[in-house]
C-alpha cells in the first residue's frame, strides 16, 4: 500500500498530541459501551470470547495511534486490518463495536487509494460475517456493519479528495506567486538597465564632454604666461572632480548593472583620494551590490563633509565584518584642520548628503550615525549583511544634522 501524502510527522507537534488525546477518549468510550453490551451475555463463553476479541481491537487501536505518525504504511495497515477484523467479529456480541471497523476504515480510506482501504473495510466485514454464522446470531447485524463500512469508505475518500484538492490549489497558488515574483525581477532589471543606459548615455557623455572642455581650455592656460597661479590651481582641481565625476558616473552604471568592484577595493581607492587611512576588520563577507553601493555612499558623503567644514583634518575609516552586519565607521579629527572651512564647498549641497545617506541605509534594514566625538566628528553605518530582506519606509524625520 502506497501513502498518498506526506508523513504526518510534518503535523504540528500540539495538533497531533490533541488528535491522539482525543482518539485515545473515544476509544475508551468505546470499550465502556461495548463492555456494558457484552456484561448483558448470559454465556460465559461468549463473555470470554467478545473479552478477547475487545483485547485484541483495542490494542490494534493503541498500535495504530502510536504508529500512524512514524511507521511505514505496512504497519500501520496492518492495525486497522486488527482494529476492523476483531472489532466486526465483536459486533456480533454488541452491536455498538460496529464502530471499530468503520474508525478503521475511515482512516484507511482518508489516507490511501481506495484499494488498500476497501481491503481494510473487507476485513471488518469478513469478521461481522463469520462471527454472526459461527454465534448464530441475527443477520441484521452484517447489514449494520457493512453501512458502518460502506459510510466511513465513502466519507473518508471525499475527504482525501478534499484534502488533494486543497494541496492542489495551494500548489497553483504558489506557483502563480513564484510567477509574480520572477514576473516583478525581471520588470526592476529591465529598468535598472534602462536607468544605467540612460546614465551613461546622458551624465557619462557629459562629464567626457566637459573634461574634453576643460584640458583644451587647459591648453590656452598654459599657453599664456602671465596666468596666475590660481587660476591654474582650480583649474586643476575642476578637472580632477570632473574625473571623479566621471568614474562616479561609470560606477553607477556598474552598479545598476551588478558589476562592481569589492568594496574594499573602491574604498583604498577614495581613501587614497581623500588622503584618509583606512582599515578593514573581521572576515570579509560577500555583499549585495546595493550594500557596498551604500557604504560607499556613505563614505564618499563622510569624506566630503570632511573636505567641506574641516578642511586638512585628519580622517580614517575602517570597515568592519562583526557576525551578520557590516559596520563603516568615518572618523575626523577637527584639532588637526588645517584652517577655515572652505566657505564655498560648505554652502554647496542644500544639507541633504546625511539625510539622503540616512535615507539609502535605513532602505537595507540598517542604520546611520553620525555627530561629534572626542576631539572629532563620527559617522558610523551599519548594514545586514544579508542585504534587505523587506523594504523598509525611508525615516518621516531627519536623524542626522546636515
Amino acid at each position: 500500500m502506497t501513502a498518498v501524502f506526506p508523513s504526518s510527522n510534518e503535523v504540528p507537534p500540539r495538533f497531533g498530541r490533541l488528535a491522539n488525546g482525543l482518539t485515545l477518549l473515544g476509544l475508551g468510550l468505546l470499550v465502556y459501551g461495548v463492555v456494558g453490551g457484552v456484561s448483558r451475555t448470559d454465556s460465559n463463553g461468549e463473555k470470554l470470547a467478545a473479552l478477547l476479541l475487545l483485547v485484541a481491537a483495542s490494542l490494534g487501536w493503541l498500535a495504530w495511534v502510536l504508529v500512524r505518525n512514524s511507521a511505514t504504511d505496512a504497519v500501520v495497515g496492518t492495525s486497522l486490518v486488527v482494529v476492523a477484523a476483531a472489532g466486526g467479529a465483536l459486533a456480533a456480541f454488541s452491536p455498538i463495536a460496529l464502530l471499530f471497523p468503520g474508525i478503521a476504515t475511515l482512516a484507511a480510506s482518508s489516507r490511501w487509494p481506495m484499494a488498500p482501504a476497501a481491503a481494510v473495510g473487507g476485513a471488518g466485514v469478513l469478521g461481522v460475517l463469520l462471527a454472526t454464522a459461527i454465534n448464530g446470531n441475527n443477520f441484521s447485524v452484517v447489514w449494520g456493519g457493512l453501512a458502518a463500512v460502506f459510510t466511513a469508505f465513502v466519507t473518508g475518500v471525499m475527504r482525501r479528495q478534499a484534502v488533494a484538492q486543497a494541496e492542489q490549489v495551494t500548489r497553483l497558488e504558489l506557483a502563480s506567486e513564484r510567477l509574480d515574483v520572477e514576473r516583478t525581477r525581471a520588470e526592476l532589471l529591465a529598468e535598472r538597465n534602462h536607468l544605467a543606459r540612460e546614465l551613461h548615455d546622458v551624465l557619462a557623455h557629459t562629464l567626457a564632454a566637459l573634461s574634453l572642455q576643460l584640458e583644451a581650455f587647459a591648453t590656452v592656460v598654459d599657453a599664456e604666461p602671465e596666468t596666475s597661479q590660481l587660476v591654474r590651481e582650480q583649474l586643476e582641481r575642476t578637472q580632477q572632480l570632473v574625473r571623479e565625476g566621471l568614474g562616479e558616473a561609470r560606477g553607477a552604471v556598474r552598479a545598476l548593472r551588478d558589476d562592481v568592484a569589492p568594496l574594499e577595493d573602491r574604498l583604498v581607492t577614495l581613501a587614497e583620494q581623500h588622503g584618509a587611512a583606512f582599515g578593514t576588520a573581521g572576515a570579509p563577507r560577500p555583499l549585495a551590490p546595493e550594500t557596498a553601493l551604500a557604504l560607499y555612499r556613505v563614505a564618499q558623503e563622510a569624506l566630503t563633509n570632511v573636505m567641506k567644514h574641516a578642511t586638512g583634518a585628519a580622517a580614517s575609516m575602517e570597515l568592519a565584518y562583526d557576525g551578520d552586519v557590516v559596520r563603516l565607521t568615518v572618523d575626523n579629527d577637527v584639532a588637526s584642520a588645517n584652517g577655515a572651512a572652505n566657505e564655498a564647498l560648505g554652502r554647496s549641497g542644500g544639507g541633504f548628503g546625511l539625510r539622503g545617506i540616512a535615507e539609502r541605509v535605513a532602505l537595507l534594514g540598517g542604520e546611520v550615525e553620525a555627530g561629534p566625538v572626542a576631539g572629532g566628528w563620527r559617522v558610523r553605518a551599519e548594514v545586514p549583511v544579508a542585504g534587505p530582506a523587506t523594504t523598509a519606509p525611508a525615516p518621516a524625520h531627519d536623524p542626522l544634522p546636515s
